[in-house]
C-alpha cells in the first residue's frame, strides 16, 4: 500500500472548474439566468467534492517544490517512512528488487 499519491484527480478537478467557469462566462453573455444557476450549482458541487476529497486524509496534502518527479520523490518518501517504522532496510531492498524483477 502506497502512503503518498500524486495530485491527478486535484488538477484534473481544478481543469474541470476552470472549463465550467468558461463555459458560465458565455452563458452570462447570453442572459441565460437558467443555465448560470445550474452551472453555479455544478460548480459549487465539484468544488465541495474536492473539499471532501482532502479533508479525508489524516494530515494536510504536501506541496514538494524541489527537484526530481513525482514518482522519484514517492520512491524516496516510501523509503524514509519505511526506516521511521522500524522495518529493516535490507529486508525492505531485497524486497523491492524482487518485485521490481516480477514486473
Amino acid at each position: 500500500m502506497r502512503n503518498f499519491l500524486p495530485a491527478g484527480i486535484i488538477n484534473d478537478t481544478i481543469a474541470d472548474m476552470i472549463e465550467k467557469i468558461s463555459e458560465l462566462k458565455k452563458t452570462l453573455k447570453e442572459g441565460d439566468k437558467r443555465g448560470m444557476e445550474q452551472g453555479l450549482n455544478e460548480l459549487e458541487e465539484m468544488a465541495l467534492d474536492l473539499a471532501v476529497f482532502i479533508e479525508k486524509f489524516p494530515c494536510q496534502p504536501l506541496i514538494y517544490t524541489g527537484k526530481g518527479s513525482t514518482e522519484e520523490i514517492i520512491s524516496r518518501l516510501e523509503w524514509a517512512l519505511t526506516f521511521s517504522e522500524g522495518i529493516n532496510p535490507l529486508e525492505y531492498y531485497s524486497y523491492q528488487e524482487k518485485k521490481r524483477h516480477m514486473r
